[in-house]
């Protein structure tokens, strides 16, 4: 029932401006929507936190980790890697 007066309604306000410019019909719809907007409520932007240096103090603990001296030793250890070769001139070297 609202459907067919809806139509109806509206459709006496074309017969009204059907004729009229596109800058009309423009400037009608913009007075229209201007009408509508305090009526949808329009979800507020998230203003964005800035963060700064002191939110994230104490977020983790170096009792877990080791220290500088201790990590670039077992980097230095692991680069070193003992082959067959390695054995082989030992021995032919050191024979007496």
């Amino acid at each position: 029932m609202t459907a067919i007066s809806l139509k109806r309604e509206t459709d006496t306000y074309w017969g009204l401006i059907k004729g009229a410019s596109n800058e009309v019909k423009l400037a009608l719809i913009k007075r229209l929507s201007d009408a509508l907007r305090p009526a949808v409520v329009e979800p507020k932007a998230k203003k964005k936190k800035k963060y700064t240096a002191d939110d994230f103090a104490g977020m983790w603990s170096d009792e877990y980790f080791m220290d500088a001296d201790e990590l670039c030793k077992v980097i230095r250890d692991g680069r070193r890697v003992k082959s067959s070769r390695d054995e082989f001139w030992d021995k032919f070297l050191n024979e007496p």
